[in-house]
């Protein structure tokens, strides 16, 4: 059978000598994995539509409940060119899709979720503080996915001092339109979700590759954290 579906593509491989395999966040069904065959090949209709960080209408074929879907075809909506294009907005925007990744299961529908992560790559495409944006995104997705992070603090309101506490509060209610609009201890923030988020998930690969590109920064004096 033939589908229309809407999805984010969170990553992809090869698969095979010519196919791509992309995992994807879909508002119909969720986190599925989908086959692009021969995307591998130059100029491939569907090589474009299985990258990572796009958003696309795909004409999915499943003959089977048991089988993986196939696209056969594909509409870019948003190939979110401003984060693809700049090293820093791109890292973070991949590891909010690996966080999805790692927190969503397979096959299950959440509309909330998809429009949370669309929406923060759109962000990460023109905001100032792009670690700032990632910090409120894991806030969301985790409450969505029952972590809800003031649960945490109200069990623990003595492991944090109140100004991080209001700080963390302040950035997990804001919009996109005024992530900008905040002045406190970015890094402090963030450290302390992704603290808690690790208690989840393991470390994205993402964030280790920030850690190590941070580390050899310091080490050569070459320019402020990512």
């Amino acid at each position: 059978m033939y589908y229309q579906i809407k999805g984010l593509v969170l990553n992809a491989k090869q698969q095979g000598e010519a196919d791509k395999s992309a995992t994807i966040y879909s508002y119909q069904w969720g986190k599925i994995v989908l086959t692009f065959p021969g995307a591998k090949k130059i100029n491939a209709k569907l090589s474009a539509a299985a990258e990572p960080l796009t958003e696309s209408e795909f004409m999915v074929c499943q003959k089977h409940s048991l089988m993986r879907p196939k696209a056969v075809g594909a509409n870019i909506i948003n190939n979110n060119s401003k984060i693809k294009s700049d090293f820093r907005r791109n890292l973070y925007a991949l590891y909010a899709g690996e966080i999805s990744e790692k927190l969503a299961a397979y096959n299950v529908k959440n509309e909330h979720k998809y429009l949370l992560l669309s929406r923060v790559w759109e962000i990460l495409g023109v905001c100032s503080n792009p670690r700032r944006a990632l910090t409120a995104f894991v806030l969301r997705f985790l409450k969505l996915s029952g972590y809800a992070f003031s649960d945490y603090l109200k069990q623990n309101e003595d492991v944090l001092d109140l100004e991080l506490q209001r700080n963390i509060a302040e950035i997990s209610r804001c919009s996109g339109d005024d992530i900008d609009d905040f002045d406190f201890d970015d890094k402090k923030v963030w450290k302390c979700v992704e603290n808690y988020l690790l208690n989840y998930i393991k470390k994205p690969s993402v964030g280790i590759f920030i850690e190590k590109i941070n580390i050899k920064k310091t080490a050569f004096n070459c320019g402020g954290e990512i």
